[in-house]
């Protein structure tokens, strides 16, 4: 299983684009320096009242496909 580690901060305001559909996927710079973009419903569940922050361990198959996520911190 492949992996990569994000580190994200998205502010409260940032995160209502993606909850109200306005946009539908969350890009960032993993610490290796790869790209990812993943659907931003899959992280509703780690959205808080300030917004989306901490570390997080994404896995995916050998095709690019969403495993599983896991919070870091």
């Amino acid at each position: 299983m492949r992996y990569v580690i994000l580190d994200l901060a998205i502010s409260r305001e940032e995160y209502m684009k993606y909850y109200q559909g306005r946009a539908v996927h969350i890009s960032a710079r993993a610490r290796d320096g790869r790209m990812v973009r993943l659907p931003a419903s899959v992280m509703r569940q780690y959205v808080s009242l300030s917004g989306l922050k901490g570390s997080f361990t994404v896995y995916f198959d050998d095709q690019g496909r969403l495993l599983q996520i896991d919070r870091l911190s």
